[in-house]
């Protein structure tokens, strides 16, 4: 039986080994269609309509967590359709909106803070409220858009 074995040896054989290392990095990050990732832009204008209990006619909204003490809720825009298990759409008037609003509040450590969710080309795609300002946004064909869930909030009083 024959026993093959590819033998780097030698500064020739390292620079060689290092070559075939950088190429292979570099196909597997180009990829053959990178996703489309968008942000969170933080906005007083957000917060403000959280607060005031103002709904967008043309944005359908979603909640995660407790429906009576949500982690985040989030509105997108009409011309987009949210792809998650974990949001849940939510039928918000304004005295519903006021309500959960004064719980986040009253309830969770840091204060909820609105943010435009944004495209990769910084175009607006929904409104996000949540005492976590960070998340991930991916934009996918057909005008679907993810938006990770926020993580649950501290309560207030627990270290």
């Amino acid at each position: 039986m024959i026993n093959k074995k590819l033998i780097f040896t030698g500064s020739k054989g390292l620079f060689l080994f290092l070559n075939i290392i950088l190429v292979l990095m570099m196909a597997v990050f180009s990829g053959c269609g990178s996703p489309n990732y968008g942000r969170l832009q933080s906005s007083h204008e957000v917060t403000q309509m959280f607060k005031n209990n103002q709904i967008l006619a043309d944005h359908q909204y979603y909640f995660s967590g407790f429906q009576r003490i949500p982690y985040g809720i989030v509105g997108i825009g009409n011309n987009y359709k949210l792809r998650s298990n974990h949001w849940k759409p939510i039928e918000l008037n304004p005295t519903l909106l006021n309500q959960l609003a004064y719980r986040m509040d009253h309830v969770y450590s840091l204060e909820p803070r609105g943010a435009w969710i944004l495209d990769p080309d910084g175009n607006r795609v929904g409104i996000w409220y949540s005492s976590k300002n960070q998340t991930t946004v991916k934009l996918e064909k057909d005008n679907y858009v993810v938006v990770v869930t926020p993580e649950p909030p501290d309560l207030r009083g627990v270290p």
